[in-house]
């Protein structure tokens, strides 16, 4: 069953088995097709036709020039299933849950923080199954997710040469092999506000200011000649570059538009100005040290296990058990960074979900393979779904074996030995950072 954003149903009715945002299955697919648009608002008719047809898949939008950067969209039956894209994707998904979900998150963060705070598509999925979180505010989260993701396409495409082309590529993704998602959001919910919202920025003359740039106070002794006491403190604790626009608006409460023009005032007189800031990081949470057997032999550096997992609760899991076991254990939670991380750090020994958003966990495996550096390394293959044919498709893509979930501490054990059979159980050391 799955839910439409016109549905009330109960959460312990819900099928919310997928634990990654993105809930297809794409090692079967159907060709990638390309069009091209000469505006954002043909795009935006493009993808009201895609609803039209029922299409399932994941549309990419790309703009000449800036191939680092790119607007996915995954639909189901024709209904949006989520939406991603690089910049600043974790302050988006903590924003939206801040918004629709205050009780989850009181404060907006500032500074790196533990794994454990992390709000993603599949920990508050985890949210609506223990009941913290209804089914229809995590609508409103997908939902605002999406809407910031075509409102930021739309931006960055105005600010392109008039002439410069949209690349849209969409796939389809055979209807047979696809997972229920636990919510789809109607496309009327999302285009219209995209285009009001759109609209009312450039009408107030904000067009070239992103809402993702983080304000900053410039000239502070202008700042404070122009402003009282308590407005000229509030400004200084509020304004120090940390938090976007969207941020800040959200902290305060405040329409976003009625914050932008609160501070123009103070642009125009370069007092206050704006900058680009990185999106929020997340850490390993460190594992309390356990007493362990002693090591029949010693090492100088333990064993590295990465484990490819955007779940929170499954990546602290892991961790803890690999901690206390004395392993040391890196998180890698972006299948797009997957490859360049695991070069980095090459660890001796990979977990890897089969869920994941963008590339499945078989994608991941084939390409691991495809690196001489990792030829050798065991590959283990984590899922819930332990059936002969996910055997066969994890085999065929040199996976060295299959862990079942729920992970526990006798299975990873027993699968170390198994595959690092001459490491000795080490001393428990500090968690590597995600």
């Amino acid at each position: 069953m799955v839910l439409k954003n016109t549905e009330k149903i109960d959460g312990e009715n819900l099928n919310l088995r997928i634990s990654l945002p993105i809930p297809f299955n794409t090692i079967e697919c159907q060709p990638i097709t390309n069009e091209a648009f000469n505006s954002s608002q043909k795009v935006l008719q493009r993808l009201l036709t895609c609803c039209q047809e029922r299409f399932s898949g994941c549309l990419t939008l790309t703009l000449p020039g800036q191939q680092h950067q790119s607007w996915q969209l995954y639909f189901l039956d024709g209904l949006f299933v989520g939406g991603t894209s690089k910049e600043h994707a974790v302050r988006r998904w903590y924003r939206q849950t801040a918004r629709n979900c205050p009780e989850l998150s009181r404060q907006f963060p500032r500074h790196p923080m533990d794994s454990s705070q992390r709000w993603d598509y599949s920990s508050l999925v985890q949210q609506v199954e223990q009941g913290h979180l209804s089914t229809n505010q995590l609508i409103d989260i997908v939902r605002g997710n999406l809407i910031e993701i075509l409102f930021d396409f739309m931006q960055a495409h105005s600010a392109c040469d008039r002439t410069s082309v949209i690349q849209l590529s969409y796939q389809d993704f055979c209807q047979k092999i696809l997972t229920p998602p636990p919510v789809l959001v109607q496309p009327g919910h999302v285009l219209q506000p995209v285009m009001q919202a759109w609209n009312t920025w450039t009408q107030a003359g904000l067009g070239q200011y992103s809402p993702n740039l983080a304000p900053v106070i410039q000239d502070a002794e202008a700042l404070k000649r122009q402003t009282s006491p308590s407005v000229y403190s509030n400004l200084t604790q509020l304004i120090d570059g940390d938090l976007t626009c969207r941020d800040l608006a959200v902290t305060l409460k405040q329409h976003l538009i009625l914050l932008i023009r609160s501070i123009m005032p103070y642009v125009n007189q370069e007092i206050i100005g704006f900058q680009s800031i990185p999106d929020l990081v997340y850490y390993a949470t460190p594992a309390a040290p356990a007493a362990q057997p002693q090591p029949l032999q010693s090492q100088s550096v333990s064993p590295l296990v990465a484990y490819l997992e955007d779940s929170r609760f499954d990546s602290m899991a892991m961790g803890q058990i690999l901690e206390q076991a004395g392993y040391r254990f890196t998180n890698i939670s972006d299948p797009l960074q997957a490859l360049p991380m695991l070069l980095e750090q090459k660890p001796q020994l990979i977990f890897l979900d089969v869920l994941m958003p963008v590339l499945n966990g078989y994608e991941v495996c084939a390409q691991i393979r495809q690196i001489s550096t990792f030829k050798d390394t065991p590959v283990i293959i984590v899922t819930s779904s332990d059936g002969i044919v996910d055997r066969v498709r994890a085999k065929l893509v040199g996976a060295s074996d299959f862990l079942s979930k729920p992970i526990t501490s006798e299975k990873v054990l027993a699968t170390l030995q198994n595959h690092l059979p001459t490491t000795s159980i080490p001393a428990p050391v500090t968690a590597a950072r995600v």
